[in-house]
C-alpha cells in the first residue's frame, strides 16, 4: 500500500513538473511572439516599483542592475559626472538620459536610486545627468542645456547602448531643459523619445505665477501656494541680478535665510534692488509683468532660451508629457498649455495624475484611487518600456 501511495505521489509530482515546464515554455513563446505582452508585463512591474504599494515584485523577475559613476566630456574641456544603471549582460539596450533639474534630491537619494534600478530592470541603460549648480545650489544654469546635449551624445556612443533607441527624460525644471536640448539640431533627429514630468512650458509665465502667488489654469488666474523650493530657486535667480554685493547679501539674508527686522535696511535699497524685493515679496500679475520686463535684457533672453515654448518646431521625438494636478512646485497649467500647443501631433501623449507630490510618489488616497492612478501611469509609460523590447 505504501509503495502504491508513493507511486501516486511520484506520478502527481511528475505531472506537476511537466505542467510547470509547459507553462514556462508557453510564457517564453508568448513573450517571444508577442513582445508587446512582454513590454506590458515589465511596465506593470515598473509601475509597482515606483508607486507606494506594499508589494514590489520587479526584482523577482529581473536581474540585478549595477550602478557606476562615469565622467564624460563637456564644452570648454570640462568633465561631467553621471551615474549609469544597467544590467551587465553584454546586450545592447535602449537607453535614457535623465535630468532631475533644480531638485534637492542627490545621487544617493532613495527615490533616485529606486528609479534608476527600476528603469534598468525594465530594460534600459540609464544615465543620470547631475548639475551641481541646479541640483545642489537650487539655481538655474542655462549652460545645462548644452551639457545635456553632450551627455546624450556620450550615452549614445556606449558599446552597451542601441544607438537607435536613446531618449531623454526630465523632472520638474529638468523636463523643460530636456525639451530644449532635444530640439537642438545636433541631436534632434537622434532622440527617440522624450518624457517630461512636471515641467514648465513658458519661463516668463512661470516667473509671473511665482511672483503673483497665482496659477494660470484653463484661462483663469487662481490662487497658488508656492512651494518653498520653487521660491528658493526664484530668489536665487533674482538676487544674482543685483550688481551691488552688499545689497545681494541683504536680500539673501531676508529672502533665503528668512531673517526678520531688516525693513529699515531694505527701504534704503537702490531702485534696481527694490524691483527684486517687490518680486520676492509678491505682487499682482500686472505689476509682476511690469517688473519682469524691467529686468536686464540678458536675463530676459535667457528665459526665452530655456522656454520649451520657443523650441516646439525643433522637437522631432516621440513626446510624453506627465504632470500631477496638485503640483505646488510647477502648476499643472504649464503642461496643459504645452499639451494645447502640441494638439494634433501624432507622436504625443499627455497624462495628468493625482498620486505624486510634484514628481515624488505620494502616500495619500484610497487603494482604489492608487489603482486608478497606477493604470494611468501604466498607459503613459507603456510606450517607453515597449521601446526596450
Amino acid at each position: 500500500m505504501w509503495q502504491a501511495g508513493a507511486s501516486r505521489v511520484g506520478g502527481w509530482l511528475y505531472r506537476l513538473y511537466w505542467a510547470a515546464v509547459l507553462v514556462a515554455a508557453g510564457v517564453v513563446v508568448l513573450f517571444t511572439l508577442f513582445p508587446q505582452v512582454l513590454a506590458g508585463f515589465h511596465t506593470s512591474l515598473f509601475v509597482l516599483q515606483v508607486l507606494p504599494v506594499p508589494v514590489r515584485p520587479q526584482a523577482w523577475f529581473t536581474s540585478d542592475p549595477v550602478r557606476a559613476e562615469v565622467s564624460y566630456p563637456r564644452p570648454n574641456n570640462g568633465a561631467g559626472v553621471a551615474d549609469v544603471y544597467r544590467i551587465p549582460d553584454g546586450q545592447q539596450r535602449a537607453a535614457v538620459l535623465v535630468f532631475l533639474g533644480a531638485n534637492a534630491a542627490g545621487r544617493d537619494d532613495p527615490d533616485v536610486i529606486n528609479l534608476g534600478n527600476a528603469l534598468a530592470r525594465a530594460g534600459y541603460v540609464v544615465l543620470f545627468h547631475w548639475s551641481p549648480t541646479m541640483g545642489e545650489r537650487n539655481n538655474i544654469d542655462i549652460a545645462e542645456v548644452e551639457n545635456l546635449v553632450w551627455a546624450f551624445q556620450y550615452l549614445r556612443e556606449r558599446e552597451y547602448v542601441d544607438r537607435a533607441r536613446v531618449g531623454l527624460a526630465g523632472f520638474s525644471v529638468g523636463g523643460s531643459f530636456a525639451m530644449v536640448a532635444a530640439a537642438d539640431p545636433r541631436i534632434r533627429d537622434q532622440v527617440a523619445f522624450l518624457n517630461s514630468f512636471g515641467a514648465y512650458y513658458d519661463a516668463e509665465a512661470f516667473f509671473l505665477q511665482i511672483a503673483s502667488r497665482s496659477q494660470f489654469v484653463n484661462g483663469e488666474v487662481l490662487p497658488w501656494e508656492v512651494d518653498q523650493l520653487t521660491r528658493r530657486v526664484f530668489a536665487n535667480e533674482l538676487i544674482e541680478l543685483v550688481a551691488d554685493p552688499v545689497e545681494q547679501d541683504l536680500l539673501t539674508r531676508r529672502f533665503l535665510e528668512y531673517q526678520e527686522g531688516l525693513e529699515a535696511e531694505l527701504d534704503r535699497l537702490s531702485p534696481e534692488a527694490q524691483r527684486v524685493r517687490q518680486l520676492l515679496e509678491g505682487t499682482d500679475v500686472a505689476e509682476a509683468r511690469r517688473l519682469y520686463r524691467s529686468l536686464p535684457q540678458e536675463f530676459l533672453d535667457n528665459m526665452e532660451r530655456i522656454s520649451p515654448r520657443t523650441h516646439l518646431e525643433g522637437l522631432q521625438a516621440r513626446l510624453l508629457i506627465l504632470h500631477d494636478q496638485g503640483d505646488r512646485l510647477i502648476p499643472v497649467g504649464e503642461s496643459r498649455r504645452l499639451a494645447e500647443a502640441l494638439r494634433g501631433r501624432e507622436n504625443f501623449t499627455y497624462t495628468e495624475t493625482r498620486v505624486f507630490q510634484h514628481v515624488r510618489p505620494g502616500s495619500e488616497g484610497s487603494l482604489w484611487r492608487l489603482a486608478a492612478e497606477g493604470f494611468k501611469l501604466f498607459r503613459h509609460l507603456y510606450t517607453i518600456v515597449r521601446m526596450a523590447y
